[in-house]
């Protein structure tokens, strides 16, 4: 397996002295220091590649996670809705049983300013004790005692 990227070696090529301007030299004419490969590059690369597989493998699990919290959210939604629903429809009966009894209630206080006061009770009982209807006699009485006070006239005379 050949390496992806290629390093050359910082020595200098034969006959040329170190640091003497070559390809290995810096804008000064200095050698940089050298620095020897000591890890293989295999296992950069297979190090990586694990790294990857880690970071495909979580992000899996975080799309399933997305999808299982899409699903809950959608049907949370649609219970939510249908209890709003309800709630609106209980909501509209009621003010309908409302608007019922505010009905019967104007229904009673009209019945009860056509009923009788205390006061008006009172006179008319006043007026009751004045005349004492209990004494009074009905024609029925009238004629009976007519008739009666006749008969006695008749026998006596």
């Amino acid at each position: 397996m050949e390496p992806l990227i290629k390093i050359k070696p910082n020595n200098p090529q034969p006959g040329q002295a170190p640091g003497a301007g070559g390809s290995g030299g810096n804008l000064f004419g200095h050698q940089a220091a050298k620095t020897a490969p000591t890890k293989d590059y295999s296992e950069d690369i297979n190090s990586l590649s694990r790294r990857v597989r880690v970071l495909e493998e979580r992000n899996s699990s975080v799309q399933n996670r997305m999808g299982i919290i899409e699903q809950n959210m959608l049907s949370r939604y649609k219970q939510l809705n249908s209890e709003i629903k309800t709630m609106l429809s209980e909501m509209t009966e009621l003010k309908k049983e409302v608007g019922e009894m505010k009905d019967r209630m104007l229904m009673f206080i009209k019945e009860l300013q056509m009923c009788a006061k205390k006061e008006e009770i009172n006179t008319l009982k006043k007026y009751i004790e004045l005349w004492e209807p209990v004494n009074f006699v009905t024609h029925n009485e009238i004629k009976e005692i007519i008739q009666e006070e006749l008969s006695k006239r008749e026998e006596g005379s």
